[in-house]
């Protein structure tokens, strides 16, 4: 398993870059990478156990993977098979794909990183990645619209790298358990960045026009996963932390599907 979900987070961004050398099958790599990462969401459904995978341990560096991440890596493959197949006949370059497969990537490994770091990095990517999508036809007006999504995604990233630096500052890791024992300080700037990052906070900056404005096929990645990239790690911490345990508690109905509480997750003192 360990094999396959380092080939599954690899994949995308090779093929992403090698569509340039092959773009007379663009569409078909896209559309099988999509379909690796269902097979991947399948076989955490299946597993018996969730992954954790510690990359670097001195700094809390860790890839986990579970019932909870292969709903939202199902969802991801999904929207973005569905898009490929929209764009099959309308002439796309071999530019829209590679974005949009880096984005599926990006998107993904948001969904199993296990700290605050990798989540920080993977989150960028997909602000990138996304603007160049919002941006594809070039007119001057799409053009404008993905330098201020890009602008307000990147202030939100500065937010949430302050309050990650002042957690590692605090306790010596980036593990996403640390959130419990930091700064309210470095809480409430991880916080905000990652609302705003989920279109839950200011969304009036940049969602409505960037939806507006973006073709349809970038629009519906932009609605059906990119947002939720902000919104997925706020769960986890709820899952994982007693502080949030008020939005814990909204989740408590899922945990017999969902397989919940996970081995990594601290108990609260009702024993939750």
């Amino acid at each position: 398993m360990t094999t396959f979900t380092i080939i599954w987070l690899v994949l995308p961004f090779f093929v992403g870059f090698s569509i340039y050398l092959l773009p007379q099958v663009d569409r078909l790599l896209a559309l099988a990478v999509t379909l690796v990462s269902v097979a991947y969401a399948a076989t955490l459904f299946l597993q018996p156990a969730p992954l954790e995978l510690s990359l670097l341990d001195s700094l809390g560096v860790t890839v986990i993977a579970d019932d909870l991440s292969g709903y939202f890596i199902l969802t991801n493959a999904l929207v973005t098979a569905a898009v490929v197949l929209y764009c099959w006949d309308s002439g796309k370059t071999a530019f829209f794909y590679t974005q949009a497969i880096i984005l599926h990537g990006s998107v993904n490994a948001a969904f199993i990183c296990g700290d605050f770091i990798s989540l920080y990095v993977a989150l960028e990517v997909i602000g990138i990645s996304a603007a160049l999508l919002i941006a594809y036809s070039r007119s001057n007006r799409s053009l404008w619209v993905a330098l201020r999504y890009l602008f307000v995604s990147n202030t939100a990233m500065l937010f949430y790298l302050v309050g990650v630096v002042l957690v590692y500052q605090s306790q010596g890791s980036f593990a996403l358990a640390e959130f419990e024992n930091a700064s309210a300080e470095a809480k409430a700037l991880i916080v905000l960045g990652l609302v705003v990052k989920g279109g839950i906070f200011v969304s009036g900056l940049w969602l409505p026009l960037t939806h507006a404005e973006a073709e349809s096929p970038v629009s519906a990645i932009l609605s059906g996963v990119v947002v939720k990239a902000g919104v997925f790690p706020l769960v986890r911490l709820a899952l994982t932390v007693e502080a949030f345990d008020p939005l814990a508690a909204g989740w408590e109905p899922l945990r017999p599907f969902l397989g919940w509480p996970m081995p990594w997750c601290k108990p609260t003192p009702n024993g939750s």
